[in-house]
Formats: structure tokens, C-alpha cells, sequence
């Protein structure tokens, strides 16, 4: 709240400094209500946190490469013990057929409940609530298996853990409610969900129309929620709402609040499961609450915070988005490299794919299609692409584990990987062609019947590339849209302390009449000390990094550098366009602007530091990602010279013997392909 928030000079809240620039911008009273009311959340989050954001401190100061590393996998014993014996649970069950349950369209019972017995859903929960006590940090390679054994695994641990209600339990939850709802959720109980989305409130939650009002010892709450995932009856809900009557100023009246959501519809609750065409096998629902009677002790956290901690958990969940959105680049890259027919006659269940699939005969001007430097470029950038989506998003899981926001890097993570997901996904369906129109068979019959199999295997028309568009779509509308995040959110994140210490007391100054000269001197005098520092051919630190080695050393500065220069551009657009607020979202935010600039340099700088391999496969990347990097800092077109690398690395992918090939690609399992032209005869 207001209250809570620093006091600028003049006496003025920032909030009401806020407002008082946004009206001399000529914002309409309702945008004003609105932009406050996030701002005012976005402020109010970041107290959840501590340490500097190494993101910021890359563009504005001298970073601290060390802070920028995803760190090593090194989980606790029963941490790995219960996520080995997850893996191959699922494996197992997904093998025999039994991972999913058809005729619900959901994971089978006994999916759930030997999960449940493994301890899965306890693994992010601390000890003393029965969890596994899994640092953040460790749950990167999970998600990215989870991913590639079915997409909805991954999504299902992620709402349960990372959006709620595990995250905003542990951290606004009494210790009351820790002890009565935790255990539960560690024993695989209580399913969890977050609620956030309403109909018409997606991208701007200020506009919540969810309301509670407090009667006696419980809230009547009363709205509808729409759509959310993972949200079953008997499960656990976190609402983000609005309430009534406790003289909270408006904008700053929201709640987060614990639903234990009935086992079956009630005259004041009603849920109709979504028919969505991604995640099939999640339950995701719109219900409605009417004056639904929840105890006043399900109150999470204080009244009127309730954006700022969904803003919170939302900020750790972001890293899940990218790893996964990594792997489903790897997925759809083997589809088209492995040949799903290349399988041991003796055992066709247990072997592997093997290379030579649609790459290798589909031919195009009497060659593969493989062969083609376009498809090479096409694949070597989305290797590129996919190895610095991983670690941007463990990355992130590192950060959050140790309390650090860094909401810039965060939607870094999130935009760069969904957009690679997206871009590889559109190149993947014009390689594989006209094919990747036709209905997959299989999943159709699956639907319909709710029958696992109907058939021999090779009498269906798969279709994984085309029938999975929406999946590979749906990724940049998770937890905010790309273009909300480029153009609203990163520009807020990049320059919300410049504009508390500097933009804020310079607006209250000309709004009471004043020039303010001390206040610009003060801005001033900031610009020119960072446009210096800028031009310090040492910015940042390399103090602590892993494995430096000469050509590691020379990446990590550039980046440094690059940043440094973003940050000088930055300062320019904010001073030069202060009450511009379409100019400063355009030149700040996506398509060529500052932030789109900042996701390629930041996806180069943190694989570099992360990279321990010497194999020449992994410095290729790291050099097309550099030069990458550079180019869309100059906002020049891609050069022959990167083509040439991208072309490489997309030899040595589609190559058995390339360490890409082998770390990647070789163990991914993939399915039939659409009118494969060598069993063509058994469809007509």
C-alpha cells in the first residue's frame, strides 16, 4: 500500500507522485487507477525479496558475473532418490500404457496416486511440512524430463508447486495454515491451482471483479474464474480477489485467499471443466463462487496485498515456462532428425529411434532436405536457441531460491524461450510440409473412443508437429502475454528505481510549478556517471565463475559490455521521452527496442558463464550466440558469417556422432510420422 512505499520529495506518495505524472501525460483517470494499482503491486513485491537484481546491475553498474550462474545440479540424496524413482515410474507406465486415462482425458488414477506415494508432490516442500525440501534451483531437469515424457506432467508440477499454492503458502501462509495445508499437498491430497485469470482480466489484473466481503467469522466471496489449470473438486485453490467493506483505498484493495474447492458442484459453487486444445490431460476449469462462505482464517498474508504476492509467485514460475519451452524445441528437432521406423525387430517397444528420419528422405531438388543450408541455418539456430533458453530459465530457479527478484531477467527467460519455442515450431511444420495439415489419427481415435489403441501402430497417421501447434503456441500467452511483458512489464522492471529516485521527484516538482532543477541536476549527474561507467572496457566482475577460460572470459565481458551500452540507451529514451509513454513502450520494449536487444545479449552472457564443455559443438554455440547478440545490438540482419555457424551446428545435430546429437537429441522418443512415403501402400 501507498503507506508502505517511500515518500518522494514534496510529501507526496509515490503512488500519488505516480498519478500526478501520469495525468500531465494526458492518461485518463481510469488508466492512471490502473497503472497505480500495479505499480503499487510490482513496489510491494519486491519487498518478498532481497539483494540487487544482477540484471539491473548489469545495464546500471558493475556486475557481478557469479550472480549470473545457473549453478550446478546438486540436489540432497532423497531429493534425487524421489525424482529418479518419479522418472521411472512414469517411464514404466507410460511404456505399458497406463500413463493416461482416456476416457477422462486425465492421468490415470494410479498415476496420481504412485506419484503421490514417491513423495512428487512434496519435493518443493520443506521437511518439516513431509516434503523432500528440494531447492528451487535443483527442479530445472525435472521439469525438462517431465516436459519430454508428456508436456501436462511438467505443467501440473509447476501450478502445484511454483504458483500455488506451495509458493504462496511458505511464503505469506501463517504458520497455522503451513501445518494444516502443506503436509496434505506433500502427500499428493490436495492438488493444487492458482487464480488469478478472469473473464476480461488477463493482462491487467487491477480490473478484478472476484469479491469478498466480510461476514462474521467467514468472506462471502462471489465472481467467476476463468480459465485456470489445474483446478479439480476436492483440491486447493489460491484466489486473488478483491474486498469489500474493509475501507481499503481503491487499487489497493486485493486479497489472496485459500480455497478448498468442494468435491462437487453446490448451490454456491458450480466448475465446468474447458474444452482446451492444449494440455488435454489437465483438469482446466471456469467456476463460479456466489456469496461461497470461505473462513476468514483462509486470509493469506495481509488484506490488500494480494497482487503483490500473485506478482510474487508468478515471478518464480517463469523459469519453468523457459526450460520447458527448451525442451519442447529438443522434441520437435528429433521428430524430424529420428526415424520412428529405424527399431530392433526383435524388441520395437524398447529400442530407440534412431537418425535418418524426415531430414535425411525428403527430398527437395534431388537431395535431403537436410542438405539444404536453409533447414541447417533453421536448425542450428534453434539449438542455439534451446541451450540458452535452459539456462536462462535455471537461471531464474537459482535467483528466486536464494531470494533474489529479478523480474527483468525473469521475462527475459519467459519471452526469448517461448519466442524460440514458437520460431522453431513454424520452421518445423514447413520442413515436414503439407503433411502437417492432416488430422493425427491416433489422437483422434483417442478422443473419440477413449481407446488407447484400435489398431497395429503403422495403420495410424500420426501427427505430432501439426496437431501440437497450440502447444507450442499457448507458451507465450503463460503468465502474461510476450508482447505485455516486452512492451509494459520489462520497461517497468528496467527503470522502476530510476523513476522512484529521479522521474518521480522531478514530476512533483513540475506539477507544483516548480522547474526543479536540483531534482534533473541530481538525474543528470546519474546519466553522466553511468555513460562513463559504460565506457569501462572492464564492467563487470569474473570473480567465482566456473571454468574461465580464455575464450569463456572474452564472451562474458561482451555481454557485460553490451549490457552496459543497453543501459546507457535506457537512460537516454526514459530522459529523453519522460511523459511519452508510447514512445518510451515502443523504443524500450520488443521488435528491435532495448528490451529485445537485452534478451539476446543476456541469453549469450548466461551461457557463457554457465558453459563447463570444451567440445567444439558447445563453443560454436556459444560463438553464433555472441555474434548473435552483437548484430541485434547494432539492429543488423543476421550476417553470412552467422549463417555459415548456424548451418554447422545444424550439420552436427542431425550428425549421430556430434556431442549435440548425443547430449540432445539421440534419447528423445518420437512419434509416427504423417504419411510416411515408405509405408504409403498401407493408407490407400
Amino acid at each position: 500500500m501507498a503507506q508502505d512505499l517511500e515518500t518522494p520529495a514534496g510529501g507526496l506518495s509515490a503512488n500519488d507522485a505516480l498519478a500526478m505524472i501520469l495525468a500531465q501525460a494526458g492518461k485518463s483517470a481510469e488508466e492512471i487507477a490502473s497503472l497505480a494499482t500495479l505499480d503499487d503491486a510490482d513496489r510491494s513485491a519486491e519487498k518478498q525479496f532481497s539483494g540487487e537484481a544482477p540484471t539491473l546491475a548489469s545495464l546500471y553498474g558493475r556486475a557481478k558475473a557469479v550472480e549470473l550462474d545457473p549453478g550446478v545440479f546438486r540436489p540432497s540424496l532423497e531429493v534425487a532418490r524421489i525424482m529418479g524413482e518419479s522418472i521411472e515410474f512414469l517411464l514404466r507406465r507410460k511404456k505399458a500404457g497406463t500413463l493416461l486415462d482416456h476416457r477422462k482425458m486425465l492421468f490415470h488414477d494410479e498415476t496420481i496416486s504412485g506419484l503421490a506415494a514417491l513423495g512428487f508432490f512434496g519435493l518443493a516442500i520443506p521437511k518439516e511440512y513431509e516434503g523432500a525440501g528440494a531447492k528451487l534451483g535443483d527442479l530445472g531437469p525435472l521439469l525438462r524430463t517431465l516436459t519430454l515424457i508428456h508436456p501436462d506432467l511438467a505443467v501440473m508440477f509447476e501450478v502445484h508447486n511454483f504458483l500455488g499454492p506451495v509458493t504462496p503458502l511458505l511464503d505469506f501462509g501463517t504458520e497455522e495454515q503451513k501445518k494444516y495445508y502443506l503436509p496434505k499437498m506433500a502427500r499428493g491430497e490436495l492438488l493444487g491451482s492458482f487464480a488469478l485469470t478472469e473473464p476480461g482480466v488477463g493482462a491487467d489484473p487491477s480490473k478484478l471483479s472476484l469479491t469478498a466481503r466480510r461476514q462474521g467469522d467467514h468472506y462471502l466471496v462471489s465472481g467467476v474464474k476463468w480459465p485456470i489449470t489445474n483446478v479439480i473438486y476436492g483440491g486447493i485453490c489460491i484466489l486473488v480477489l478483491k474486498l469489500e467493506g474493509e475501507n481499503l483505498p481503491k487499487g489497493r484493495d486485493s486479497a489472496m485467499m485459500v480455497l478448498e474447492v468442494p468435491r462437487s458442484d453446490t448451490e454456491n459453487f458450480r466448475m465446468i471443466r474447458n474444452r482446451l486444445t492444449a494440455f488435454d490431460y489437465l483438469w482446466n476449469a471456469r467456476f463460479r463462487l456466489s456469496d461461497y462462505p470461505i473462513p476468514a482464517s483462509a486470509l493469506l498474508g495481509p488484506p490488500g496485498k494480494g497482487l503483490a504476492q500473485a506478482f510474487s509467485s508468478l515471478a518464480k514460475g517463469r523459469g519453468g515456462i523457459c526450460v520447458n519451452s527448451a525442451a519442447k524445441i529438443f522434441r520437435l528437432l528429433a521428430q524430424l532428425i529420428q526415424d520412428p521406423l529405424a527399431q530392433s525387430k526383435n524388441d520395437s517397444k524398447s529400442a530407440k529411434p534412431a537418425p535418418g528420419g524426415w531430414v535425411a528422405f525428403r527430398s527437395t531438388f534431388g537431395k535431403p532436405i537436410g542438405q539444404s543450408p536453409r533447414i541447417q541455418t533453421w536448425f542450428g539456430q534453434a539449438v542455439c536457441h534451446a541451450l540458452a533458453s535452459r539456462v536462462l530459465g535455471d537461471v531464474c530457479f537459482r535467483l528466486a531460491a536464494n531470494g533474489v527478484r529479478d523480474e527483468t531477467m525473469g521475462m527475459i527467460a519467459k519471452v526469448y524461450a517461448t519466442k524460440a519455442l514458437l520460431q522453431t515450431a513454424i520452421h518445423c511444420y514447413q520442413v515436414q510440409g503439407g503433411r502437417s495439415v492432416h488430422v493425427d489419427e491416433r489422437r483422434a481415435h483417442v478422443r473419440q473412443t477413449a481407446q488407447a489403441s484400435g489398431g497395429e501402430q503403422a495403420d495410424w497417421i500420426e501427427n505430432y508437429i501439426g496437431e501440437n501447434m497450440h502447444e507450442f503456441t499457448i507458451a507465450t500467452v503463460y503468465e502474461g502475454p510476450n508482447p505485455v511483458l516486452a512492451d509494459v512489464g520489462a520497461p517497468n522492471a528496467m527503470t522502476r528505481s530510476l523513476r522512484t529516485e529521479y522521474l518521480e521527484p522531478i514530476g512533483v516538482a513540475e506539477a507544483n510549478g516548480k522547474f526543479g532543477l536540483k531534482q534533473k541536476a541530481a538525474f543528470g549527474w546519474y546519466i553522466a556517471k553511468s555513460v562513463l561507467g559504460s565506457l569501462n572496457p572492464w564492467p563487470g566482475t569474473l570473480d567465482g565463475v566456473r571454468n574461465l577460460t580464455p575464450d569463456k572470459s572474452r564472451w562474458i565481458r561482451k555481454g557485460f559490455k553490451r549490457n552496459r551500452i543497453l543501459g546507457r540507451r535506457v537512460l537516454w529514451i526514459i530522459a529523453r521521452y519522460q511523459k511519452k509513454f508510447i514512445e518510451q513502450s515502443y523504443l524500450l520494449g520488443d521488435d528491435g527496442g532495448v528490451f529485445d536487444q537485452l534478451c539476446y545479449s543476456c541469453a549469450s552472457l548466461v551461457y557463457a558463464i554457465a558453459l563447463d564443455k570444451t567440445d567444439r559443438d558447445y563453443t560454436l554455440v556459444a560463438e553464433a550466440l555472441d555474434m548473435e547478440a552483437d548484430l541485434q545490438l547494432r539492429r543488423r540482419p543476421p550476417s553470412p558469417e552467422l549463417y555459415h555457424r548456424w548451418a554447422e551446428i545444424g550439420r552436427r545435430v542431425m550428425d549421430p556422432t556430434s556431442k549435440l546429437y548425443q547430449d540432445l537429441i539421440s534419447d528423445i522418443e518420437v512419434s509416427g510420422l504423417p504419411l510416411d512415403p515408405r509405408t504409403i501402400d498401407r493408407h490407400i
